[in-house]
Formats: C-alpha cells, structure tokens, sequence
C-alpha cells in the first residue's frame, strides 16, 4: 500500500483421561484402583497385548464404533472483535463406556486398542509463551501474470524483481521457525501487569503501549526467478523476451506484537535479504502497525501478500471438539474434519479448508492442515490459491462484487507451498489471550482530535515551510496566467493529491479533477500567495482521471499536525531520524497527500451505508532517497491523514 500511495503521489499481520459422565470422575477413579492390585502390571501386560495380538486376532463381526474423547483443560480467549471469526460453542462432554472399552482391550487384543486410539478427539489449545516450531517449506510457487499482479509484488520486494513484468514465476522451498517469546515481568513497566509474565511491551502506530504476545516468524529459501522482461530500450514489457535468475538466497525475519485484548497485530517489523548468486544484495526493512489504514484494502492484503504462516490452530478453531465429520466455519472459510490417521507413527487429524467468497469470486482459495494434539500448529499445511478477477461466478454477491472491484488488481496469481513440520518444543503456560490489563491505553487516548473538513484541499498550516498549500493555490487563483488548477476550484472541483519538494526552491505538484471528471496537474514554484511562478501546467486522459466524489472527502487532520507526528519517531531508522533535520525536513524529502476515493454509484453507497466500506480515505506520504558509499537508499513513509495514525515504512536498501 505504501508504494501504491508514493506511486500516485510523486509522479513517478496433563494428561488426558477418560469419564463415564464428567460428574462420574471420582467413582472411575474408585473402580479403576479396585480392579487390580497390581495397576502398573496390568498396564505392561496390556501394552504386550497391543504388540502381540495386534496381528492375530481376526474377527468376522464389526464391531461398535466406540467413541473416545479426550477433555483436557483449557484456556480460554475471549471471542475476537472481528465480526467475521466465528468459535463453535464449549466442548461437549465426552462420553466413555469404560467398562465396555476395558472388556474389549482385554477380549479383543491390541487391535481394539490401536483402533480406539486412532479415534482420538480433542480441542486445540491456545499458544504458549515459548511454543516453538521449526519446519521445512517445499513445493513452493508463486504465478503472477498480468502487469498488475506482477507490479503487486515488484513493488513489495524493492529492487529483487526490477527486471520481471507480464508475468513472473517463483520456485521456492527452505526452512522456516515460529515462536511466541517468554518474555521476563521486569520488562513490563506496570508493576500491576507483571503478574502476565511473558508478555512484552510494544507500541501501536498511535504511540500508546500495550501488553501483547510477541511473535518471530523466520524463512531461509532458495529461490529462482522467471518471466517475461522489458525491452531492450526499457520502455514496455516484451513479448518475447525472456529472463531467469537461478540460485537466490532469500532470508526473511519477521517479529510481531499481538496485543493480548483484542488478539490484533498492532506493529511488525520485517526484513528480507535478497542475494544473487553473485552476491548482488537487496535489502527491505519494513515496519507497520496494524492494518493499512483503508478499510477497503484490509481485507485482502493480508491475503495476498503476507508470507507463508503456519495456522494458529486456537485462533481459528477455539474450542471446536476436533472429531472426524465436524464441519463449520472459521475466520471465513468453510472447513471439514477428516478420519485420523497415522503418517510415521504419529497420528494426525487431517482438516480441509475453502474460501467460499474466493472460491465464488475470485478463483479458489484452499488448505490442508494435518494437526496433532498439543501443537497449537499444523505439523503439516497445504496452501493453494488461485486469484483471477475474471473466474467470478453467477454465486458472486453484488456487495461482494463490488469491494473485490476495488482492491484486486487486474491479473492471475498463484500461490502454493507446503510446510512440514520438523520439531516443536512447547512453551511454559498460555498466553494471556482476552485479558484486560490494567495499563491498557483507553478509547481516543492519545489520538489527534483536530480533523477538519476540507471541500478544495486539505489544509497544510506548516511552521516549516515557507510556502505552503493555502499560499500556493491562492497565488494561483489570482495570477494573471490560467491553471488547471484556477478552473476547477472555480467549478466546484478538489485537488485529490497534493505534493510538495524543494528543487532551487519550493514547488508544489497540485493534481485537481472537476465534476465533469476532467482531470490534471499543476506545478507551481514561489514563496508567498503574492510571489509564485507556474511552471507546467496539463491534463491526464479520461482512463487515468480519478474521478470526481465530493462526497468521499473525509475530516482530516492538516499536514503540520501529520508532519510533527512523523518528527516525533526519532529512534534508530525511523522518520524522524532518516527525514527529519533539525527542526525541519532534510532538502531532498516530499511529501504529500492524496485522496483514494471512489466514484459516485447506487452500488457504492449501499457498500457504505451497509459494509462500512468507506468511499474515501485520506494518505499522508512522505519519501527520501539518497547514496551512501556503494549503497542506493529509498525511505517511504505513510501516515493516516484522518486519525494519525503510522501505517508504516519501509526502507530499501542496493548495494
């Protein structure tokens, strides 16, 4: 979302044990030491049974189905705020005919016994502080086809991808590790929220700080690249010309905070190292908090281009028995428990998952987990996903319709791999999921409260710049030579995106659209509204023009509000530090503001009036590139102009 924002703006996520009836505990605990005075031989010879017989016996009758489950006890999420995850209730009571199990054990060999433990059950159990997994990723692939889908992911992979367009084919597969960090009480600050040892501190893109589970996904992958690339001039993709670069080295380090009330991602910080075979590095560090910030895009991004993270099986399946033939929905997709099975000894509980809406809509979307109990992951998890706007079905809902519209690009892509998982060690105790800590930061706390509405630009009452947007569009208004941007604030037009740099002094890019949805740019250099100079001046073609909705201009805060927001980051690699100088910006940062708005339709505003999809959404931009030794630098900024709030950054890296 950053890099579509810039693009548009500067022109260029003990033991188990069996009951009768749950209040029947204490009598099968009588009867079972009553039955044997020697309880721990009567075990061996049982187990010797399991051995011997298991491969004698023959029995013309089928017997019963006899249903065993396992109840452990479990901690307990509240339910998520996200209206689409649905838990299944509370756990059924299990049910044993013990006395009936044990004759059978006895009567029937080890066949019977190896039969009733194929069939176990059991509810997932919600992360660990210190739960870790390590596992291999195999059959790895990534079809993009399309100048759109292909541009999704060049622009999230800085330079890696500069020479693929029209479509590009990813082979990948390497090893990965998850974990959930114990972290020590002495790092939380609230002497009363030390009691949720091994939760760690982390800040929102609002500032605040939050208790939250903190979270480490890690990838070492062998990579190779191929697809269409440009021409030889660089001008337009080529038909025939092809490329490929075998032998990459991508590593991947992800660390996530999970704040423990509402059970969100509020920041990540990424990074992914691309190597050549000869050693050409690419280096993206990226940082974000919590979603993108447009509402309508949030849905699917994460869908679309986070990595390949192992399932977590509690957040998605609550306490849902997990029994062959249970069938439900979970965090929307529809999904079907499978008869166990034994894969290298271990038994396993296969689960198929589907996308309805994807499938309806878009393509299809699949999954297959193999789960144990005790692992809140998958051992085992098959991804495949198909994206194709142009495979909607008549089953595709209008509403449905209608919001993929507007946030899928144009194109097919593919993404399919396999995890496996090679060990896992499980943490000390659950995490504190559902809490409500006692230094959790209230509702508006901290967040700016200064929105204004704006009808011909958003506002800018910047102390650091000399000559700012009022100044610059009332120079333009009475200055003798006409402008784009004169015509339209004169016919009740806007400026949707706003840019402003220093180039031998300040100059303003002001891009406007009309009712009539013409739409265009101009430039203007000066240093007060009575001293400016109109530089170029132009209109886009009707394909290119934004459209034209007055109604979807949102409140917003103004650019200096927005700009000290930015200053205040300061740390290391962050804005304040790579954009900011002194008191102000360095002279080679622009910044700016743009409008994603979408045009006027009876469709649309049943979207919004009934799906909360909003018609418009204010970004603030800001980007920086420079050298350093060898090295070429990119920082690209982007900031909620409605609320405040950091959506995040990512600084690319060449050498």
């Amino acid at each position: 979302l950053i890099d579509r924002l810039l693009e548009n703006s500067f022109s260029l996520d003990e033991e188990d044990f069996l009951i009768l009836e749950e209040e029947d505990f204490d009598d099968e605990l009588e009867i079972t030491k009553s039955s044997s005075s020697t309880p721990s031989d009567e075990k061996i010879e049982i187990m010797e049974a399991t051995i011997l017989e298991a491969v004698l016996v023959e029995d013309d009758q089928t017997p019963d189905t006899p249903s065993m489950k396992v109840r452990e006890p479990t901690s307990k999420k509240s339910e998520p705020m996200i209206e689409i995850k649905i838990h299944a209730g509370k756990p059924r009571k299990a049910v044993v005919l013990g006395i009936i199990l044990l004759g059978a054990v006895v009567a029937g060999g080890g066949y019977w016994w190896t039969w009733v433990q194929d069939q176990q059950s059991f509810t997932t159990e919600p992360s660990r502080y210190g739960d870790t997994m390590s596992f291999t990723m195999t059959d790895g692939q990534i079809s993009a086809t399309g100048d759109e889908m292909v541009d999704l992911l060049r622009d999230n992979t800085g330079d890696a991808l500069e020479k693929a367009c029209g479509d590009l084919e990813v082979a990948m597969s390497g090893t990965g590790a998850m974990s959930f960090r114990n972290a020590p009480s002495s790092e939380i600050t609230n002497p009363i929220d030390q009691i949720y040892s091994g939760s760690a501190e982390s800040i929102d893109g609002y500032g605040r700080i939050h208790l939250t589970a903190e979270r480490s996904l890690s990838y070492d992958l062998n990579v190779d690249l191929s697809g269409r690339t440009w021409t030889t001039d660089g001008s337009k993709c080529s038909n025939s010309l092809q490329w490929e670069m075998n032998s990459n080295s991508v590593t991947i380090e992800t660390i996530s905070w999970e704040e423990l009330t509402e059970e969100s991602t509020i920041q990540s910080v990424s990074s992914l190292d691309f190597r050549t075979p000869d050693n050409d590095q690419t280096r993206v560090d990226a940082v974000s908090f919590g979603g993108t910030g447009v509402s309508a895009i949030d849905g699917i991004l994460p869908f679309l281009l986070q990595p390949a993270i192992p399932m977590d099986l509690f957040d998605s399946f609550g306490t849902t028995l997990i029994e062959s033939g249970v069938t439900g929905e979970v965090n929307g997709w529809n999904y079907e428990i499978k008869d166990s099975l034994r894969v290298d000894g271990q038994l396993v509980i296969p689960i198929d998952l589907e996308q309805p809406s994807i499938n309806a809509c878009l393509g299809h979307a699949r999954m297959s987990l193999q789960i144990v109990e005790g692992n809140p992951w998958p051992v085992e998890q098959h991804v495949d996903i198909l994206i194709n706007k142009d495979r909607k079905s008549n089953d595709c809902g209008a509403i449905e319709s209608a919001a993929l519209e507007l946030t899928v690009p144009e194109g097919q892509l593919i993404i399919a791999y396999k995890l496996s998982s090679t060990s896992f060690t499980q943490g000390e105790r659950p995490i504190d999921w559902g809490i409500l800590y006692s230094s959790r930061p209230g509702p508006g706390e901290d967040i700016p409260s200064s929105q204004s509405q704006w009808t011909n630009h958003i506002s800018d009452e910047s102390i650091i710049r000399e000559f700012t947007i009022e100044e610059a569009v009332e120079c333009l208004m009475n200055s003798s030579s006409p402008s784009g941007v004169r015509s339209a604030i004169n016919n009740d037009g806007y400026l949707w995106k706003v840019n402003h740099r220093q180039e031998n002094g300040e100059i303003w890019n002001l891009s406007w659209v009309d009712p009539q949805d013409d739409a265009g740019w101009t430039e203007v250099k000066g240093t007060s509204e009575e001293s400016c100079e109109l530089i170029s001046d132009g209109t886009i073609s009707p394909s290119d023009s934004p459209g034209y909705n007055l109604n979807a201009i949102p409140e917003t805060l103004s650019l200096s509000t927005l700009e000290t927001r930015m200053l205040e980051m300061d740390g290391s690699d962050e804005p304040g530090s790579i954009l900011g100088l002194g008191q102000g910006l360095n002279s080679d940062v622009t910044v700016g503001a743009i409008l994603l708005a979408t045009t006027s339709s009876d469709l649309l505003d049943i979207l919004t009036s009934q799906q909360n999809i909003d018609q418009g959404e204010v970004g603030f931009t800001a980007s920086r590139s420079w050298s350093e030794g060898s090295a070429e630098h990119n920082y690209d900024l982007a900031i909620d102009a409605e609320r405040g709030r950091i959506i995040g950054w990512i600084h690319t890296t060449v050498a």
